[in-house]
C-alpha cells in the first residue's frame, strides 16, 4: 500500500504507515499504538494546509504533509510523540460524542492508575495536565466502525516542530483562550515522562488489557 502526502516534493519514502489507516483493514487487531519514525503533518478532513501550516518550512524541512480522513485539529507527529488507534465497532445508539468521550476516559484512566499523573478531559475531549493539553484526537466514521485517533506529546523537541511548522490554528477550543503553542501545550517529559518507547508499550498493554475498543 501506498501513503502519498498532500504536499511533497518525494512520497515514497516513509518507513511505514503514518496514520493510523492500517486499522481501515477489519482483519486487523483494532489497536495500533505507536512511535512514529519519521515527521510528518497532519491536516484535519476540512482544512486547508495554506491556512494551518508553515509550508515554506515544511517544503524546506523535507516534512511531508498528509491529509486524514477525520475531523479535528493540524498535528505534527514525530519521534517524540506517540500514537493511537483504535477501531470501535458501530451502533445505532452510539454517535461520535460516545466514542471520543470512551477513548478519552480509558487513556486518562491508563495515565493515571499507571503513570501517576492527575489527567483531566477538556473541551474537544482533549487530555490536559495542570491546564495544559498532551493530547489531540480526531474520530472517522464510516458505516461498520469508528476509527478513533489521536497523539500524544512526549517530549519538548516535539513541541519545537510545533511551533516551527505551524501558525497559530484557525479554529481553537475555548479552554485554550488564545495561547500560544507554548503556553498551552504541555509535553509529558516536564512531568517525568520522557521516554516514548516506554509509554507506547505501557499504554497498549493496559489498553489491550482492558479491550478498550470496546464500548
Amino acid at each position: 500500500m501506498e501513503f502519498r502526502p498532500l504536499t511533497s516534493d518525494n512520497s515514497d519514502f516513509l518507513p511505514e504507515e503514518p496514520l493510523g489507516e492500517s486499522l481501515f483493514d477489519q482483519n486487523t487487531p483494532p489497536l495500533r499504538v505507536w512511535v512514529p519514525k519519521k515527521p510528518v503533518v497532519v491536516l484535519g478532513i476540512s482544512q486547508k494546509p495554506e491556512k494551518e501550516i508553515f509550508l515554506e518550512r515544511t517544503r524546506a524541512a523535507g516534512v511531508p504533509v498528509f491529509r486524514r480522513r477525520g475531523g479535528g485539529g493540524c498535528v505534527v507527529l514525530d519521534e517524540g510523540c506517540v500514537c493511537i488507534g483504535m477501531r470501535q465497532p458501530r451502533r445505532e445508539e452510539l454517535n461520535l460524542t460516545h466514542h471520543l468521550a470512551h477513548s478519552s476516559r480509558v487513556i486518562q484512566e491508563v495515565l493515571n492508575r499507571h503513570w501517576d499523573l492527575e489527567v483531566k478531559i477538556e473541551g474537544n475531549h482533549d487530555l490536559t495536565l495542570h491546564g495544559r493539553k498532551f493530547l489531540g484526537c480526531s474520530l472517522y466514521m464510516p458505516r461498520d466502525y469508528a476509527l478513533y485517533l489521536c497523539v500524544i506529546l512526549v517530549k519538548r523537541s516535539s513541541l519545537e516542530r510545533i511551533r516551527d511548522f505551524l501558525p497559530m490554528p484557525s479554529r481553537m477550543p475555548s479552554h485554550r483562550d488564545t495561547r500560544s503553542h507554548d503556553d498551552f501545550l504541555i509535553p509529558l517529559e516536564d512531568a517525568g515522562v520522557d521516554d516514548p518507547e516506554e509509554l507506547r508499550a505501557s499504554l497498549e498493554r493496559n489498553l489491550s488489557a482492558m479491550k478498550a475498543w470496546e464500548l
